[in-house]
């Protein structure tokens, strides 16, 4: 296949029809096709015009990224602003609250003195207040020891519920659990 042939087959050449010739072909973004048959000529861009555009492309695209990223600091910033202003909101309002229950709790335990106090001739508002002060420091540590006792007795029981499952669960899956597994001959990692 000649030059000639390879021409007229890809509508070129001296087969062309006129209709063919006017066509202007596929037209580039720029306005002029690529084969520059639409009356303007492309344009020739020198390699420093090139990488001068190539730099400020390179340049846009980092100023962009840049804005990006300034954006996303400043809206972590605004975020843990926030936190910490709701943090610090939340502890004075625990201590207001820490205040208030503790002023009513004295308030209590003082009338509850002075009115035990006013039961004895002549006034012991002092009697009042020890036994007030025995009765509520015993209250908490009955409290207390009650309460660890319990999260104790529950913890371990939760813990004793979780490894019989599981044994059970050895059990079903390899026909022995842990405590039951002896040392086979060949078994090395049963001897360690």
């Amino acid at each position: 296949m000649d030059a000639n042939d390879r021409s007229d087959r890809f509508g070129g050449g001296p087969a062309a029809t006129a209709e063919e010739e006017a066509s202007p072909g596929p037209v580039h973004p720029a306005g002029h096709s690529a084969d520059g048959r639409d009356g303007t000529t492309p344009h020739a861009a020198s390699a420093g015009e090139a990488v001068r555009g190539i730099t400020q492309k390179l340049a846009e695209l980092g100023e962009y990224a840049g804005y990006f990223i300034s954006a996303k600091l400043d809206g972590l910033k605004v975020s843990a602003r926030n936190i910490g202003i709701y943090a610090v909101l939340g502890v004075v309002g625990l201590i207001a609250l820490l205040t208030v229950v503790t002023t009513a709790v004295v308030m209590l335990l003082v009338g509850l003195a002075m009115a035990i106090g006013k039961a004895f001739e002549p006034d012991q508002y002092w009697a009042g207040a020890l036994i007030v002060s025995v009765a509520v420091l015993g209250g908490l540590a009955g409290g207390l020891l009650f309460g660890v006792k319990w999260l104790t007795k529950t913890s371990r029981t939760a813990l004793v519920r979780k490894y019989e499952e599981r044994q059970r669960q050895q059990r079903l899956r390899f026909g022995r659990d842990v405590r039951g597994r002896e040392a086979e001959p060949g078994d090395e990692v049963a001897r360690r």
